[in-house]
């Protein structure tokens, strides 16, 4: 019998491609996205540590409607937006969150102006005013400057705004003028329970006039006791050396928590505002 021919491979197999699943696909840009975004903020906490210096959170409502105006508090488990009659966030509330220049970071203290919105401690912060020995209960507040040193400031009641006032500067010349005033009372709508905005606090419509090294700081939420500032008499004039930084950005809203008995804001991607978004707080005027 005649020997069949062999037949031999004369040529490398192919190997048949598996095909990618789509889910694998889906899972491969998400995970491209999560990183990018990720390292886009990264970059941007570097960037404004590097050029702004101090984050910081606003805790109550003594800068309503500037500050907070969009925040919420949690209230029975449940979100409800804050409102000018919150004086102070708890656990779990959604605040303000944005950036300050403070220390040598950038020359915001040369160049504090009126209507700034200021960080600052106040004289019963410390135990000891001259020497600046903070008192272990010592906290941070946000006000804005509405009179610069040496000038006189005077603030009245204003019938066709009860809620801002009116508030006269005289300048060291003696020339004066009346500021303008940022908000009035549409600003400051009635609560759900019908609880009605009083206007300006008349017991403490005040005169004073300022040193060398003196500012004028009110809250923007002027009514009642919503904001404690320079018009108390145990407040008075602040110092420039009790300012600790200069707010100039809002860059989103971050939760509060509590960690060793202090109020932390913490982070959320549902709180984060893209930098196209972010409010500037040194352009108000």
């Amino acid at each position: 019998m005649a020997n069949e021919p062999e037949n031999r491979l004369t040529s490398t197999p192919t190997v048949a491609k598996k095909k990618k699943r789509w889910w694998i696909i889906v899972l491969d840009i998400v995970l491209l996205v999560v990183f990018l975004l990720a390292l886009a903020v990264s970059a941007n906490v570097i960037y404004l540590t590097s050029a702004y210096g101090e984050p910081f959170y606003v805790n109550g409502a003594s800068m309503y409607p500037t500050l907070n105006k969009n925040g919420y508090r949690l209230e029975d488990g449940e979100y409800v937006p804050l409102t000018w009659n919150d004086s102070h966030n708890k656990e779990g509330d959604i605040v303000d969150y944005g950036w300050a220049r403070s220390g040598s970071t950038g020359n915001w203290r040369s160049t504090l102006s009126r209507f700034d919105i200021v960080i600052t401690y106040f004289p019963t912060d410390y135990l000891d005013p001259d020497s600046l020995v903070l008192s272990p209960s010592a906290s941070l507040k946000i006000k804005r400057v509405i009179g610069l040193p040496g000038e006189k400031v005077k603030l009245e009641y204003d019938e066709s705004n009860t809620a801002w006032g009116k508030t006269t500067i005289t300048y060291e010349d003696g020339t004066s003028e009346v500021l303008p005033n940022l908000y009035d009372e549409e600003d400051f709508p009635p609560l759900p329970n019908g609880y009605q905005y009083e206007g300006i606090d008349r017991n403490r419509l005040t005169e004073c006039e300022l040193g060398d090294d003196e500012y004028f700081l009110v809250g923007d939420n002027r009514a009642a006791s919503h904001s404690e500032d320079s018009r108390s008499p145990k407040i008075g004039p602040i110092k420039g050396d009790f300012i600790q930084g200069k707010a100039y950005l809002l860059t989103g809203q971050r939760e509060l928590v509590l960690e060793d008995g202090k109020l932390t804001p913490k982070f959320s991607w549902s709180g984060l505002s893209f930098p196209w978004d972010y409010v500037k707080l040194d352009e108000w005027l």
